[in-house]
């Protein structure tokens, strides 16, 4: 009777420990796409999952071998210099994920699938970097907030904050909704290719407009306490090349404080992840 007892505990602890399913995809369907000429627009951040409206289908359209990459270890662009060495393949990619999984769930499912798929082995390496602090500006905020019951897809968290990005020759717009003062320091990382951290302290949701000029110039010379460094070339500093692009539009820096009401502010060096590729195939194994 107690060894009965016993075996049932030990079976009812194990139960608990094991995960209800492995960090796999029910199923997933990844298709090349034929080369494509002329202008196009070749990544999509994908849509789905957890979180989202539709949290048992990922969907991924256009998407390079990079974006699937970034998208599986949440990478920012500092963190992935050699997305450009990618091939530029686009794929069709469709995952089915087990009900009550988490996002961190569909992260290790995306880094498994990339394994399997692909034969990705990978490694971080620290590395320091300067990067910025994004701080409320003299006369406070102007972010407008998201009304309550305003719906966007771009409050998916599955899908990449740049949903609302246009680049347009020398001039830059960005328009989305429901978004968080992380979520625009995630954009100006991106951006500026270097760490951006909020501290703004705000907590609330958000429609953000932001639109800029200057073909790739954020001169450090709108910045608090801007510092010399090396270039966006290694993503070592914050000096950031002054080409004269737009001269009838603001800066990145500008347009921050100008029409958000906030502020990129030098933060000095910080320890960043950099993402680092050992190994990976650039076609996947068939389905």
């Amino acid at each position: 009777m107690l060894q009965s007892t016993v075996v049932k505990l030990i079976l009812a602890i194990s139960l608990l420990l094991t995960p209800a399913y492995a960090q796999t995809f029910d199923a997933v369907s990844i298709r090349l796409n034929p080369p494509r000429t002329g202008f196009h627009f070749t990544t999509d951040s994908g849509s789905g999952g957890p979180g989202t409206a539709d949290p048992g289908i990922f969907r991924c359209s256009e998407c390079t071998l990079a974006t699937l990459i970034a998208k599986a270890f949440d990478l920012r662009d500092y963190q992935f210099p050699e997305k450009s060495s990618l091939a530029e393949n686009t794929f069709e990619l469709m995952a089915r994920i087990p009900a009550g999984a988490t996002r961190e769930d569909f992260l290790a499912m995306m880094q498994n699938m990339l394994k399997d798929r692909f034969a990705l082995t990978w490694h971080f390496k620290d590395k320091t970097l300067n990067g910025y602090h994004l701080v409320i500006a003299k006369g406070g905020s102007k972010l407008k907030e998201s009304a309550d019951n305003a719906t966007n897809p771009a409050a998916d968290p599955n899908q990449h904050v740049h949903s609302g990005l246009v680049n347009w020759g020398p001039t830059s717009r960005y328009n989305a909704g429901h978004q968080t003062a992380a979520d625009l320091a995630r954009l100006l990382s991106d951006q500026l290719s270097q760490p951006v951290e909020d501290q703004t302290g705000l907590h609330g949701l958000y429609d953000i407009s932001l639109s800029w000029s200057g073909n790739g110039d954020h001169s450090a010379s709108h910045v608090e306490g801007a510092f010399g460094g090396a270039g966006h070339g290694d993503h070592g500093g914050a000096t950031i090349p002054s080409n004269p692009g737009d001269p009838t539009g603001p800066s990145l820096f500008e347009a921050v404080q100008s029409q958000l009401g906030l502020k990129l502010t030098a933060s000095g060096q910080t320890t960043a992840k950099i993402f680092v590729i050992d190994h990976v195939e650039h076609l996947p194994t068939a389905n």
